[in-house]
């Protein structure tokens, strides 16, 4: 973490002190605990962290008694992630993936039990995903190899375990033998004591297949970084010589990783993602290690103490985990953090923005009024914040419709004023089963809809929490927005902030 860095977060922590309680235990990104709560208790926890940290927490329940949640909440005690059960029936452990913390400043994380259950628990807060897989602290030179280099490598542990490299324009990888070849992971490595006459290039190797085929995160001693693919030993730039606010040229010390999430990476300095981008190859499980390059055009010495590498790996249960919330956020926001979660493939285009619409109907059944006219959409995310107002008694809602192609082949996302959703399906002359549910409705009617549709399933959430999906198949036709009541009643339907990022591209 940079001087810079360090100032901001601790002007944050003593502007933040409202996160505090006097019985919380100061934790720190990288912890694991184990503690446990009786009948009725909440146990709180804090740290800190900088604004793009990607963390990971599972709260995971020791013994059969305890049925565990969690809140974590910001500074100014906005909630930020939430879960109960991440994949019930299978297991009762609350479970929130690689999300991305909004602000600088302190958490609050509180743990209870569900119905005032009790038990002993085990805390993993950590860096990307939520299994640590290894965390080597005490670096020794037999669990690190030379798998490619152009000049001679010196790997010495004695203080440090140290890495040094000479020549013009060499470069080389050295892999970690005690961490595993894996698909999706997050890993990560401090560097300290770099040093060059010249300029160097310092990095990630991971998807280690061969010294002719894998992948490599280089940062330059200017500041600048680059993702790059080896493939059958020509090399190719996924994203070509960068920066970022967060890194400081020249910084002799500093912590780089990478979170791979199916065909989405995250890149990532001083805990903070620096950016996200999307892979078009998939990879092959492969090895991790470092990375390096002396100056390409003077040459010299490059030389570095590797402190300490880590690697997390995600929890899946044969599919990737839905999360229980979604957080609203900006189109391109939302966009990252679907790719990230494995709901959508790529990061999408926005092909509809609308600030504000209206529909209004005092007629029974599904009204539909026709958006983004002359477009078809096959596989998206859509959100919209929708407020219903109604002149009359009598249960009346909006929805969403899309893939629609006639009045009888169209699928419908829908709440009504009483509390109703769900999503289903026209086909023919009615609706087949699809979700339904039933919540307490807001006292000013406005709620938050958020549709992911794919070509194999439609997840559906509802106030930012998820409602449930639906088998889905490949199917393309148009948007609409709609009025649905369930009885003659005027009803009128607010749209606000929709917006639609295609993946059909």
């Amino acid at each position: 973490m940079t001087w810079l860095a360090r100032l901001v977060l601790g002007f944050a922590l003593l502007a933040s002190g409202s996160a505090l309680q006097a019985d919380d235990s100061e934790i720190a990104i990288g912890s694991v605990i184990e503690s446990e709560l009786r009948a009725g208790e909440t146990q709180g926890y804090t740290f800190a962290a900088l604004a793009l940290t990607i963390a990971s927490i599972r709260v995971e329940a020791l013994d059969d008694r305890l049925d565990p949640q969690f809140e974590l909440v910001d500074a100014s005690g906005d909630l930020v992630v939430a879960n109960d059960d991440f994949a019930y029936p299978a297991t009762l452990d609350a479970l929130v993936q690689a999300f991305v913390l909004p602000k600088t400043g302190a958490y609050r994380l509180t743990i209870s039990g569900l119905g005032g259950s009790a038990g002993a628990y085990r805390l993993h807060l950590l860096p990307g995903y939520d299994q640590l897989e290894r965390r080597d602290l005490a670096l020794a030179s037999q669990d690190w190899e030379v798998a490619h280099s152009d000049a001679p490598v010196g790997l010495r542990a004695s203080r440090f375990f140290s890495v040094d490299m000479t020549g013009s324009g060499a470069s080389a990888v050295i892999l970690g033998k005690r961490f595993p070849a894996r698909r999706e992971f997050y890993f990560e490595a401090a560097f300290d004591f770099v040093s060059s006459v010249n300029n160097w290039q310092l990095g990630l190797a991971f998807h280690f297949q061969s010294p002719e085929n894998y992948r490599r995160l280089l940062l330059r001693k200017t500041g600048y970084w680059r993702l790059e693919t080896v493939t059958d030993g020509f090399v190719e730039p996924l994203v070509d010589w960068s920066t970022h606010p967060a890194i400081e040229p020249g910084a002799a010390d500093f912590r780089l990783g990478v979170l791979v999430a199916g065909q989405h990476i995250d890149l990532v300095y001083n805990g903070q993602v620096i950016d996200s981008v999307w892979d078009e190859q998939p990879a092959a499980a492969g090895g991790v290690g470092i990375a390096m390059k002396t100056d390409e055009t003077f040459g010299g010495l490059l030389s570095f103490a590797l402190l300490q590498a880590q690697m997390t790996v995600p929890t899946r249960l044969v599919e990737p985990v839905v999360p229980q919330r979604l957080l609203t956020k900006p189109a391109y926001l939302m966009a990252h953090d679907l790719a990230r979660q494995q709901l959508a493939e790529g990061f999408g285009t926005i092909k509809v923005s609308l600030p504000e619409s209206v529909a209004h109907s005092n007629r029974a059944g599904v009204t539909r009024v026709p958006i983004a006219s002359g477009s078809a959409f096959s596989q998206f995310a859509l959100s919209a914040r929708v407020k219903l107002e109604k002149s009359s008694t009598g249960n009346g809602g909006c929805g969403i419709i899309f893939h629609f192609n006639d009045t009888e082949y169209y699928a419908l996302a829908y709440v009504t004023g009483d509390g109703e959703f769900g999503v289903a399906k026209r086909e023919g002359a009615g609706f087949a089963p699809g979700v339904y549910g039933r919540r307490e409705p807001f006292a000013d009617s406005t709620r938050q809809l958020l549709l992911i549709v794919s070509d194999e399933v439609i997840h559906f959430y509802l106030d930012e929490v998820y409602a449930g999906s639906l088998p889905s198949q490949p199917r393309i036709g148009s948007l609409g927005i709609a009025v649905v009541n369930y009885e003659t009643v005027e009803s009128a339907c607010q749209f606000a902030d929709l917006w639609l990022l295609s993946y059909d591209e």
